[in-house]
């Protein structure tokens, strides 16, 4: 749909009222607040426009307007100048990632408290899809001759444990025989991450001990309550469950990864309104995130609060945050190898 200038100018300076004020707004008070220089007259015709394109809506009687979802989609990817973040946030943020950190877990950790405590919204952090990542080797624990753990350590170095119950027992130097031949077919690249329990099953009738809570795909949630401030309390309930639901949380998560790669976009910082991902506990929310790369595969740091929120800003602290993550991210590949 083609926009002219003028109505961009006009649509931006609404948008960009309604987040700051989160109000409506008219033409006299964008003339005076904005400097736009065009008769209030004149805005009324293009606030006119803008709303039979479906780009603003009246919410009540009055001349005012606010931004419709597709008013806001058209400033976030058409207008929206992301702002350059202060050198004591820099420097915030660099002193976090400035202390050696050798573990994506303890990366992602440090991320989404960090990026909770600058924006004052939910921090997310999303471990890789554990499906291709290559394993390193496997460590065993004998516990006793009916329970045992096995610790997998990926390539990218992530380090988890499973506890493993035997439905006979097993000693101790039939377990390092086991442990052995399977290093061996992780030296040969005969295995997977998920193809470790089939391993076990199959040779030893090996049971894993909730499985889903052991998945190897972990996430991080920081100040998930700074989003629920103005819902009510059915609503709070209904997206607390969600949030408390791990699959559902991987699924929303790789669907966004797998979205982007098919857009090829080059974009390092994405937004996406809550309307557009088809859940409806987060209709009225916006999740600002970005993509980084470990090992071949991709996780998201990011923030999720409400839809009138200061995208300009969070997008600007993503973006450096983002940076500092991938040159962490780069520098434990490096020491791998």
């Amino acid at each position: 749909m083609s926009i002219s200038d003028r109505e961009k100018l006009v649509l931006n300076a609404i948008v960009d009222y309604y987040l700051t004020v989160g109000d409506t707004i008219g033409s006299r008070t964008l003339v005076k607040k904005y400097g736009i220089e065009l008769s209030s007259a004149t805005i009324r015709n293009v606030m006119a426009d803008l709303e039979d394109m479906g780009f603003i809506e009246k919410t009540h009687t009055s001349s005012g307007r606010i931004p419709t979802d597709m008013g806001y989609k058209y400033y976030l990817t058409e207008l929206l100048k992301i702002e350059r973040i202060t050198q004591e946030e820099i420097e915030n943020i660099n002193n976090v990632y400035n202390r050696r950190i050798d573990e994506l877990e303890n990366v992602l950790k440090k991320t989404s408290n960090l990026l909770s405590s600058l924006t004052n919204y939910a921090g997310i952090a999303i471990e890789p899809k554990t499906d291709n990542q290559k394993i390193s080797r496997i460590e065993t624990v004998y516990i006793d001759e009916y329970l045992i753990m096995a610790v997998v350590i990926t390539d990218d170095r992530r380090v988890k444990s499973k506890n493993i119950h035997l439905s006979y027992p097993i000693t101790k130097d039939e377990l390092e025989k086991k442990t052995l031949e399977l290093n061996e077919k992780i030296k040969n690249n005969e295995i997977s991450v998920r193809d470790i329990e089939k391993f076990f099953i199959e040779t030893t009738d090996i049971i894993y001990e909730n499985e889903e809570e052991e998945d190897l795909n972990k996430y991080f949630i920081n100040n998930l309550p700074s989003m629920l401030k103005n819902e009510n309390i059915s609503e709070i309930a209904n997206i607390m469950e969600f949030f408390n639901e791990r699959k559902d949380i991987r699924e929303l998560f790789e669907r966004l990864i797998d979205q982007k790669a098919k857009e090829n976009s080059k974009t390092n910082v994405n937004v996406i309104l809550g309307d557009e991902l088809g859940i409806k506990e987060l209709e009225d929310f916006s999740f600002v995130y970005s993509i980084y790369d470990i090992g071949g595969s991709q996780g998201i740091i990011g923030v999720m609060g409400p839809k009138r929120m200061a995208y300009s800003k969070t997008m600007g602290l993503i973006n450096h945050v983002s940076r500092e993550v991938n040159k962490v991210i780069n520098s434990m590949e490096k020491i791998k190898k």
